[in-house]
């Protein structure tokens, strides 16, 4: 049906607007990539229709397709920022960081007040360890805008890494006030608490986090960590074991499980899951 109604449309902005509409706002991501296809089928100098094609193809994990497709748009309209912005994220989620700052910076040459793509440099910065550039370009970004939780939660988990805890504290409770929803942050303040060895407030947030999202095995596996400090294996395990059943690949809970096990006295466990580290780690599979 989709397919029949496609065919019959001859106007490339109708069929960018329902691509929108029925396909990405709909989250039926598959039909906006036919609508999108045939509005470049009609006019493949249309560099937005491109650029919505990259995005529909980023909604199905399709990143690869995505870049060729921000590549066109970019190439059609070298000041297409926005584009610059997804192909950079792209890039990041592929680990191809010097690229991606490369695109981030592009885009804020073009666009100076784009407060997203300072944010996303940020993110850059941060995956690479560069804790002052993360900070600096974040700081930047709130002078655009100071309503953008993601700003807040980057400077945070930078002065996280830092071991400037108090410091992260005050920037993921202003994420907080933003949005209090956001599972994620819970699951950093966690964090800082289990630096700080304040085990309540940890074991409160880590809770709050995936109360908000049971399938965050991010903090599961954090709250296996925060018991384990506290000296109870059994209850670290089960968390570790529930971190692990919702992301079998996830190499922290996989080690944490082969040292739990190792400590209470299990060694086949402690060496199945060992094993099973490993081979995450030398095949580099989602960490």
């Amino acid at each position: 049906m989709v397919e029949r109604g496609i065919k019959e449309i001859e106007n490339p902005e109708e069929l960018l607007q329902l691509g929108l509409v029925s396909g990405i706002r709909s989250g039926k991501f598959s039909n906006a990539v036919e609508f999108f296809e045939r509005a470049i089928l009609l006019q493949p100098s249309n560099c937005r229709a491109w650029f919505l094609l990259g995005l529909a193809n980023d909604c199905q994990e399709n990143h690869d397709k995505g870049i060729d497709c921000y590549l066109r748009a970019i190439e059609l309209n070298p000041d297409y920022a926005e584009a610059l912005v997804n192909l950079g994220t792209n890039y990041t989620k592929l680990g191809k960081f010097d690229i991606a700052v490369s695109c981030f910076n592009d885009a804020l040459d073009i666009k100076p007040d784009y407060y997203e793509a300072m944010i996303n440099l940020g993110l850059c910065y941060l995956d690479r360890s560069e804790l002052e550039k993360t900070i600096d370009v974040c700081q930047r970004a709130l002078l655009f805008t100071s309503t953008y939780p993601l700003a807040y939660i980057t400077m945070g988990r930078a002065y996280l890494e830092l071991n400037q805890y108090d410091k992260s504290l005050e920037f993921f409770q202003k994420a907080n006030e933003i949005d209090s929803v956001n599972h994620e942050t819970y699951n950093f303040i966690g964090l800082v608490y289990i630096n700080m060895k304040n085990f309540k407030e940890a074991l409160h947030n880590l809770l709050k986090s995936i109360k908000l999202n049971p399938e965050y095995y991010e903090a599961y596996n954090n709250l296996g960590v925060t018991h384990a400090m506290m000296g109870n294996l059994k209850k670290a395990i089960i968390y570790f074991e529930k971190a692990v059943g919702i992301h079998p690949n996830y190499y922290e809970a996989l080690h944490n499980l082969a040292s739990a096990f190792e400590e209470s006295g299990d060694f086949d466990k402690a060496n199945e899951y060992g094993e099973r580290a490993y081979d995450c780690e030398e095949n580099q599979i989602d960490y």
